[in-house]
C-alpha cells in the first residue's frame, strides 16, 4: 500500500510543481512556448487521474482501519481534515484549468494559494500551523524553480539572453526560500542527528539532501558560468546552460521522488541516546 502510495504522490507533486511553476513563469519570465502550455495541460491530466486515485486508496486504508464501506465510508473520508483539503485541491485543479483566459498574474496567485492546500495535507501540517506555512514556502518555490526551469527547456532556441537572466534571478530567489525552509523541515521531522541513519525515515532524507545539493551545485554552474557566457555571446553558452538544465530536470524528478517517498513513511520520534 505505501508503494502505490508513494507513486501516487510523486506522480502528484511532479504534476504539482509542473502545473503551478509554469504559471509563475508566465506571470514572471514570459509567456510559455506551445510545449510548455502543453506540458501544463498533461499536468492538469494527471491531477485528474491522481487525485481521484489517491482517494480510493485513503479510503480503502480506511476501511482496513475502521470497517466502513460503501456510502458511509465516502462521506465520513471527505468529512476528515484530509479529505476536507482533498476536495479544496481538487476544485483547485479545475479553476486553474478553466482560468486560460485570466491574466498571468492572477493566475499565478492563484496557483500559490492553491499549494497551501497541500503543505497542510502532508506531514508538515500534522505539526501546525507554523510547520505547514514553512512547507508552503518550501513547495511555493520549489515550483518556481523547477517549474522554471522545465518551461526554459521547452523554449524555442535560440534563448534570448534576457529570458535566462530572468529565470536565473527567480532560482536564486527560490534558493533563499529552500535553503532555510528545508533545513527547518528536516530538524522537524528528524529532531535527533542519530535518527538520520537509524531510522526509515532518516536514510531517504540523507538521501534526498545529497541530491538537492547536486541540484544547487548544477544552479550554481548556471548562475555563475552559463548565463554570463551567453551575455558574453560565447557560442556554445546556451547550448551547455539547456543541457545543464535539463539535468537539474531529471535530478530534480529524483528529489520529488524522495519526498514522495517520505510522505509515506513515518515520522521518527525517538529521543537522543
Amino acid at each position: 500500500m505505501n508503494a502505490s502510495l508513494a507513486v501516487l504522490g510523486w506522480t502528484d507533486l511532479a504534476a504539482t510543481i509542473v502545473l503551478a511553476g509554469g504559471l509563475f513563469f508566465a506571470a514572471l519570465i514570459v509567456a510559455p512556448s506551445e510545449s510548455g502550455r502543453r506540458w501544463r495541460w498533461r499536468a492538469v491530466a494527471a491531477l485528474a487521474v491522481v487525485l481521484p486515485a489517491e482517494f480510493c486508496v485513503t479510503a480503502l486504508r480506511m476501511y482496513e482501519v475502521s470497517g466502513l464501506h460503501g456510502r458511509v465510508l465516502v462521506l465520513d473520508l471527505l468529512r476528515t481534515r484530509w479529505g476536507l483539503l482533498w476536495m479544496g485541491r481538487s476544485a483547485g485543479v479545475a479553476l486553474l484549468a478553466a482560468g486560460g483566459s485570466m491574466p498571468a498574474g492572477p493566475l499565478a496567485a492563484l496557483a500559490a494559494a492553491w499549494l497551501v492546500l497541500r503543505s497542510f495535507q502532508g506531514h508538515a501540517g500534522a505539526h501546525g500551523m507554523v510547520p505547514a506555512l514553512v512547507d508552503w514556502l518550501h513547495l511555493l518555490a520549489a515550483a518556481a524553480w523547477l517549474g522554471s526551469l522545465v518551461q526554459l527547456a521547452l523554449l524555442p532556441r535560440p534563448v534570448p539572453v534576457a529570458i535566462a537572466a530572468r529565470v536565473r534571478v527567480l532560482a536564486t530567489v527560490a534558493l533563499a526560500l529552500l535553503v532555510p525552509a528545508g533545513a527547518y523541515a528536516a530538524f522537524l521531522h528528524v529532531p535527533h542527528l542519530h535518527l538520520f541513519t537509524e531510522s526509515p525515515y532518516g536514510k531517504p532524507l540523507i538521501a534526498k539532501l545529497v541530491l538537492a545539493a547536486v541540484l544547487m551545485a548544477l544552479g550554481a554552474v548556471n548562475h555563475f558560468g552559463h548565463v554570463p557566457a551567453m551575455r558574453r555571446r560565447e557560442p556554445e553558452a546556451e547550448t551547455s546552460l539547456i543541457r545543464a538544465v535539463r539535468f537539474e530536470v531529471l535530478v530534480g524528478t529524483l528529489v520529488l521522488a524522495l519526498t514522495a517517498l517520505l510522505g509515506v513513511l513515518p515520522m521518527p520520534h525517538g529521543h537522543a541516546p
